[in-house]
């Protein structure tokens, strides 16, 4: 299965992030938008794993935890690359990115023990949208800049989560396959 650990967005993360995506609808960029329901926040992209993989992940996940629920803020949006043509869309955390950095830090090294890659960079954000093609993505900054500091709310974050995605031509469907308390 093609999987990845995230921590879900809230409601109200959602909410207020599918607000401002409709100020992008005046650009003639090409950007497939994230659907409300599979905004998160990436902690580790796996790749494709199986079923023995698939646990001994679920463990490592349990390794990382124990620190608590985390509280963290998402304000404002940015863009990767931070500079030239935009190619993915995103909001930031803010206030608690500190304890995200941290359990990310515990589950890298709890996952290169597996065989996984070390992350070069791990910058906490909730992906919105991925620009499909460089023409009017010059037309996108305008609203970047505009909301470069807005505060889009809070994520209470229990547990981190396993999904399985499934790449469609109407885009990723996500299964949760494992919940881990935080």
């Amino acid at each position: 299965m093609r999987a990845f650990i995230g921590i879900e967005a809230s409601d109200e993360v959602r909410r207020a992030l599918e607000r401002v995506r409709h100020e992008f609808s005046a650009c003639s960029a090409k950007v497939k938008w994230v659907p409300p329901e599979n905004v998160h926040l990436t902690m580790k992209f796996l790749g494709d794993i199986g079923d023995e993989m698939g646990g001994k992940v679920k463990a490592a996940m349990a390794k990382a935890a124990g620190g608590g629920p985390i509280t963290f803020r998402v304000d404002g949006l940015g863009c990767f690359p931070p500079r030239g043509r935009p190619r993915t869309i995103w909001a930031g955390g803010s206030d608690g990115a500190d304890a995200i950095e941290k359990l990310f830090k515990k589950l890298d090294r709890a996952l290169r023990r597996l065989g996984f890659e070390k992350e070069r960079r791990f910058v906490p954000h909730l992906t919105i949208g991925r620009v499909k093609s460089p023409k009017g993505a010059e037309e996108l900054t305008p609203v970047l800049e505009r909301h470069a500091g807005t505060p889009f709310g809070s994520c209470d974050a229990a547990d981190m989560v396993l999904f399985k995605s499934t790449l469609t031509p109407q885009g990723a469907i996500y299964e949760v396959v494992a919940r881990q308390a935080l």
